[in-house]
């Protein structure tokens, strides 16, 4: 058996107590070589040369990536929204200075296969003004026109006949103002006669009380008392003046006659009766100052 070759003292493994070595020591150091030439099977190769024409091709990729991530656009190239040059409108320095934007439909073209937004239907446009539109006089109602109801002086004077005793009271109202011209806000004055109606058989009559009075008002106008002849030829005869109604087109006025009647000529012996009777006056004109109502 042959003899073993001595082993070398730096490639024989020793244990150690002491801290293991970095990995990287025991790789092998390559040592520069003085006279190292060029293996023989690459000796021949030329010499890696770039043509320019890719080159300037890598460029120009590089270049228009730039473009497109910055949103810019090469003259002859798509623009940043995809469409040809040839669709893209150019602002103006008069739009910028107005505030003027570019409608979408100026700026992306029908081939781009993009629809412009429509306008919703039930949108309304404002008006021009911002105000609201002013009222013609066709929208404001017409006032009412004013009606004169029928009355008991439209003709200026009116007598009734009421029965008293075995005799007739006759009463005469009239007024000396113009009825075609009063109003609710008149104040006419009425006159009153009253006499007894028929033959004289001797008996007495007489008024005790005359009282009249505007009960939608709440107004009394006279009230007088005393004893007053009435037989023929004698006769009643007073005046009132009517106050202003506004809220109405006409104004009624309540009367009221109290008598006494001998029961017979001389006896001294009397009955009471009361003679009650209204006289209404309308008015033919609306009042001036306020919108007026229906009334009496």
């Amino acid at each position: 058996m042959p003899a073993l070759p001595d082993k070398d003292p730096v490639m024989t493994r020793r244990t150690s107590t002491a801290a293991p070595l970095s990995p990287y020591a025991a790789l092998p150091v390559r040592m520069p070589v003085a006279d190292r030439t060029r293996p023989a099977h690459r000796a021949d190769i030329p010499p890696l040369r770039v043509d320019s024409r890719r080159r300037a091709g890598a460029g120009a990729l590089v270049l228009t990536t730039a473009l497109l991530l910055t949103g810019c656009s090469v003259p002859g190239m798509p623009g940043a929204t995809g469409a040809p040059d040839s669709m893209v409108r150019t602002v103006t320095t008069e739009e910028q200075g107005q505030g003027t934007s570019v409608p979408v439909q100026d700026a992306v073209g029908s081939d781009t296969g993009m629809d412009a937004p429509t306008e919703e239907s039930g949108t309304e446009s404002a008006p021009d003004d911002g105000g609201t539109p002013p009222k013609s006089e066709a929208d404001e109602p017409a006032e009412p026109e004013w009606v004169a109801v029928a009355s008991d002086l439209d003709a200026g004077s009116v007598s009734h006949t009421l029965s008293a005793a075995s005799r007739n009271l006759v009463i005469d109202y009239w007024t000396d103002a113009d009825v075609s011209e009063l109003t609710p806000e008149s104040t006419p004055i009425v006159r009153v006669s009253a006499r007894m109606d028929g033959a004289d058989d001797g008996t007495a009559i007489s008024v005790t009380r005359f009282n009249a009075q505007v009960q939608s008002l709440g107004t009394e106008l006279a009230n007088d008392t005393g004893s007053f002849a009435i037989a023929p030829p004698y006769a009643y005869t007073t005046a009132v003046s009517l106050p202003a109604n506004p809220t109405a087109h006409s104004t009624e006025v309540l009367i009221t006659f109290d008598l006494l009647t001998e029961t017979a000529p001389g006896s001294g012996v009397f009955t009471r009766q009361t003679i009650l009777d209204t006289v209404t006056l309308g008015y033919a004109q609306p009042p001036s100052s306020s919108d007026p109502a229906e009334g009496e």
